[in-house]
């Protein structure tokens, strides 16, 4: 039997786009949905960075303890930098905040980024894909993701009864998700056992200005290591849950000229200098 795959719709205009979004809103439920805009829609999959270690190819057990290391890594040098990095007199679900903190400062880890705004999400994904050799046209589609978190955490964290709770707190109460500490080397004999299976929907701490720009929400990864796409189809979550619209290469180009020209530009973005110099950069006919 085929596993279900989520459903795609393909859209050519912002118009088409701002359409789908709408028909895509979940009913009954006060969470709208998340997005995440991908440049490569054939090639990416919803997967966390740590999960894509460009050499080794591990079990869960691997992954956790190399997130470890780098947690005591980062813990052991950023103390250096605690204006930047403040985490509160509290440790949260074993060190949970730190893992945003981590994945701010682009440290791979077990988060995967989505925003609360479908248009950020499509900026992203026209802005980040793969140009030819001197700006020649893309050749891969563009695509936003879009999940729906009361929906998705509803299957996700049936077995903590979290029902039609939505997304996840930072600081929730739900445990299995924070990393897991080693001692002397090995983890403690219940780290992993406690580890929750899927992916689940949480909110993150506004640790920058970039983030609240952005509208930054994210997805936690488990010890389950399939995509989300893959765990949609084989973990019995409802039909719409996640979906995914397409942008044909053709039509990158056109509709990113577009949603600049509405004002969503680089620094709306990113609302720093980097921003500001990649929106320089690309008024003046360079290549972002």
């Amino acid at each position: 039997m085929a596993k279900r795959k989520p459903k795609e719709y393909k859209v050519t205009s912002l118009g088409e786009f701002a359409k789908q979004i709408e028909l895509l809103l979940p009913n009954g439920t006060a969470e709208g949905n998340w997005y995440r805009g991908i440049g490569r829609s054939s090639t990416y999959t919803l997967r966390p960075g740590l999960f894509r270690h460009p050499k080794m190819r591990l079990e869960i057990v691997d992954y956790i303890r190399l997130e470890a290391r780098m947690l005591e890594d980062f813990e052991r040098f950023s103390i250096l930098h605690t204006e930047s990095m403040d985490t509160g007199a509290a440790s949260l679900d074993g060190g949970l905040r730190k893992l945003f903190f981590m994945q701010h400062y682009g440290i791979p880890t077990r988060l995967l980024d989505w925003s609360s705004n479908p248009f950020i999400a499509l900026y992203f994904a026209l802005s980040t894909a793969h140009f030819g050799a001197g700006g020649a046209a893309p050749t891969e589609d563009a695509a936003v993701w879009i999940i729906d978190p009361t929906a998705w955490n509803k299957v996700a964290l049936s077995h903590a009864g979290h029902g039609d709770n939505g997304p996840l707190a930072h600081n929730d109460a739900v445990p299995g998700y924070g990393p897991r500490r080693l001692f002397s080397g090995e983890f403690e004999p219940t780290a992993l056992k406690t580890l929750n299976v899927q992916a689940a929907c949480i909110l993150g701490v506004t640790n920058s200005a970039r983030m609240f720009a952005q509208r930054g929400v994210f997805t936690i990864f488990g010890s389950n290591l399939l995509s989300m796409e893959e765990q949609f189809g084989s973990g019995g979550f409802d039909v719409g849950t996640l979906n995914k619209i397409v942008i044909p290469a053709s039509q990158i180009s056109i509709l990113l000229n577009s949603i600049i020209k509405m004002g969503y530009t680089d620094s709306v973005s990113y609302p720093d200098l980097h921003g500001l110099a990649m929106e320089i950069k690309r008024s003046r006919g360079f290549t972002v």
